[in-house]
C-alpha cells in the first residue's frame, strides 16, 4: 500500500491543524499559560517575518493569508510558499538569530504569536505539542520536497498551470463561474512561484484564456476548467515510474 495518498495526507494534514489550535488554544485560555501566548490582529502589509532581522517568535494563522517569499540580490522577490488558517509561519527561522524568510499578511489575519523564549519553555514542557509542531512541519517539509522533484519534469507552461492550481487550492473560492483567485493574481507574482520569465508567463495566460481554460475579471482569476489544467499536469508527473511510497500523483495531494 502507498505510504502518501490523497486521502491520508488531507486526513492527516487536517488533524495535526485542527489539534494544533486546540492544543494553542488551551494554552491561551488557562491563566498558567496564557501569559505564553498571545491572539493577533495583523493588518494587511504587516510583516510575520521579516528576512535578515531578529527572529522574535512564530505565528499559527487562525484566519487569514499569508505570502511567504525571500528577496534575492537585485531586489527581485522570489515567492517560496503561501499559509493560511491552520498552518505555521517563522518556525522554520526557530534554531537561527535572524529570519531568511520573510512573511507578510495578503489581508486581515487572526493568529496566535507565541515569542521565542515562550516557546521554546513549551516545547521543553509539552510533549504533545512539540510533537504536534514536528509533525506540521514534517507536513509542510514533504509537500515541499515533493513540488520541488515534479517541478523539474514541467515546460514552462506546466509550471504556470500548477502554481495557479496550488494558489487556487489555498486560496481560490467556488462561484458559479468557476474556481475564483482573488488573490497573489500579479503576472509578476505567478511567475515567481513557477519560476517562469514574467514575460513566457504573459503569453502563457494569453493561450490558456484562448483555451477557455481560464478568464480574467479585473483583478481575478477565474478557473474554468480545472479538470483540464489537472490532466495537463498529469501527462508529465504520473508518466514518470515512481517508488510505490510515491505511487499517488503529486498533482492529487494540492
Amino acid at each position: 500500500m502507498p505510504i502518501l495518498s490523497k486521502l491520508n495526507y488531507s486526513v492527516d494534514k487536517l488533524k495535526i491543524s485542527k489539534s494544533l489550535k486546540y492544543n494553542l488554544k488551551l494554552l491561551a485560555s488557562h491563566k498558567e499559560t496564557r501569559h505564553l501566548i498571545s491572539y493577533e490582529k495583523l493588518e494587511k502589509g504587516f510583516l510575520l517575518a521579516d528576512e535578515n532581522k531578529p527572529v522574535q517568535g512564530i505565528y499559527f494563522i487562525l484566519k487569514g493569508k499569508v505570502k511567504i517569499f525571500h528577496t534575492e540580490a537585485n531586489q527581485k522577490t522570489k515567492i517560496i510558499r503561501f499559509a493560511t488558517k491552520g498552518e505555521l509561519v517563522g518556525f522554520s527561522s526557530l534554531n537561527t538569530s535572524h529570519y531568511w524568510l520573510s512573511a507578510v499578511a495578503l489581508g486581515n489575519v487572526e493568529a496566535y504569536f507565541i515569542n521565542i523564549k515562550n516557546l521554546k519553555q513549551i516545547l521543553k514542557n509539552n510533549s504533545k505539542l512539540s510533537l504536534l509542531f514536528v509533525n506540521a512541519l514534517a507536513i509542510k517539509l514533504h509537500h515541499q520536497e515533493i513540488r520541488q522533484r515534479y517541478l523539474d519534469l514541467f515546460p514552462a507552461q506546466e509550471r504556470v498551470i500548477e502554481a495557479l492550481l496550488l494558489i487556487a487550492s489555498k486560496f481560490g473560492e467556488v462561484t458559479e463561474n468557476g474556481l475564483e483567485i482573488s488573490d497573489c493574481t500579479l503576472r509578476r507574482e505567478i511567475a515567481s512561484f513557477a519560476n517562469v520569465s514574467i514575460e513566457n508567463t504573459i503569453r502563457i495566460f494569453r493561450n490558456l484564456i484562448a483555451e477557455n481554460l481560464i478568464t480574467v475579471k479585473e483583478k481575478k482569476i477565474i478557473v474554468l476548467n480545472k479538470e483540464e489544467l489537472v490532466n495537463q499536469l498529469k501527462k508529465y508527473c504520473c508518466s514518470q515510474k515512481l517508488p510505490d511510497a510515491l505511487n499517488d500523483c503529486y498533482i492529487d495531494l494540492m
